[in-house]
């Protein structure tokens, strides 16, 4: 596992999720209860940032096109071709490490 640091819990603003860039590639950190779980930030439908979607019963609703992810798993309500990863999250004292496995390889090119 590569633990990378992402900040001070203290110091992330949750508005619900908050976003943390990585190798140039954003997740969110969304706390639910006691925890913290960690999903890809952008929404593959169109890119909105999830972090500033609205969080209900386990999940992230897209505010742009109402897409539902869910926060442990990733997977999304309209198909599993959209589904997103999930990353695992631990404190350490006040720090909230995200266990990063690098940025996502690029779709292949159609020709």
């Amino acid at each position: 596992m590569s633990w990378v640091d992402v900040g001070a819990l203290a110091e992330l603003r949750f508005q619900p999720g908050a976003p943390v860039k990585l190798d140039g590639h954003w997740i969110a950190l969304f706390r639910q209860g006691d925890e913290l779980l960690a999903i890809d930030n952008n929404c593959p439908h169109a890119s909105a940032p999830l972090c500033d979607g609205t969080v209900l019963g386990g999940k992230v609703i897209c505010f742009l096109h109402c897409w539902e992810f869910d926060l442990r798993t990733g997977a999304c309500d309209v198909g599993a071709q959209w589904n997103l990863r999930t990353y695992p999250v631990r404190i350490d004292g006040d720090r909230v490490l995200v266990d990063w496995p690098g940025p996502p390889l690029p779709a292949p090119k159609h020709r």
